[in-house]
């Protein structure tokens, strides 16, 4: 959308299968195709669309038409593959690409595009980079260092001798309609038709913008189940990242998403609230 290959209201067709590189012996499938017996597709989806759908053919597409280095571009400003500032060890991960596949001592095709435009082929990213990912699109295009530590205060809880200052790490110049036409999709996920409504979002007094994802290990392994969500929608406060090894489809974890919001914003029912500093909770 930055880069003006698509608008809002582009529309693409999911034809089933992406035949763009089928002479040289490649033709993935979307999702819905394949669980379908070849009987249906997505029709014509503009990017919204194709966000609540999970179309694999209009990803495919337009990663092809932006290519890998624009699509490695952006995915490290949004801290993917990337460090994320964190206190505590973490793993870096990496974006899928030329240089990382020949650092294997493999060949990079054109096509190997297509699988890193939805996230799979070579990438490998934490759950609190998706998390910051998330975040930093519900915030506008503000990245931040991730951060646990709040502040440290004396022995006797009487002075605060260091206090964290939130460090933006870069800045991303997104147009409002091209930001909210994408989260506006994630937004229909949870709405009625939507994959992971039926798992309990009608029962949240809050909207909740999210997506589902499988991240494929190997065909002879089940795929890790990734669900990533912010809420509420129109004034966000927190952002998740739910990461279940070999388990299947991400909307099967929303149900665990519907769990943590509601205690979230319920004020912590069902918990001691605690009274004061150095209190143990039973």
């Amino acid at each position: 959308l930055t880069e003006n290959i698509i608008n809002t209201e582009t529309q693409i067709e999911c034809t089933g299968i992406f035949t763009k590189y089928e002479s040289q012996g490649y033709a993935p499938a979307c999702w819905i195709y394949t669980q379908m017996d070849g009987q249906l597709t997505h029709g014509y989806d503009n990017v919204t669309e194709a966000l609540k759908d999970s179309c694999n053919i209009f990803f495919y597409d337009v990663g092809r038409r932006l290519g890998i280095s624009l699509l490695d571009e952006y995915a490290q400003k949004f801290g993917l593959g990337e460090y994320t500032g964190i206190e505590v060890y973490e793993s870096k991960g990496h974006v899928a690409g030329p240089g990382y596949t020949e650092s294997l001592g493999q060949k990079w095709y054109d096509g190997n595009t297509l699988p890193a435009a939805i996230g799979q082929e070579n990438n490998q990213f934490t759950p609190i980079q998706l998390a910051n990912y998330v975040a930093t699109l519900a915030n506008g295009g503000t990245h931040y260092s991730a951060h646990l530590l709040k502040e440290v205060k004396s022995s006797d809880f009487s002075q605060v001798v260091y206090q964290y200052e939130p460090e933006v790490l870069n800045e991303l110049d997104l147009d409002p309609e091209n930001l909210e036409a994408v989260t506006r999709g994630m937004l229909m996920v949870t709405q009625p038709g939507g994959s992971a409504y039926s798992y309990g979002f009608n029962t949240l007094d809050i909207q909740v913008a999210a997506k589902t994802g499988s991240a494929q290990v190997s065909s002879a392994t089940e795929s890790n189940a990734v669900f990533v969500c912010f809420a509420p929608y129109e004034d966000p406060e927190i952002a998740l990242a739910i990461v279940v090894e070999k388990g299947g489809s991400g909307s099967t974890l929303s149900s665990i998403a519907v769990e943590i919001l509601d205690y979230y914003f319920s004020s912590g029912s069902g918990m001691e609230t605690v009274e004061g500093e150095n209190t143990l909770l039973r």
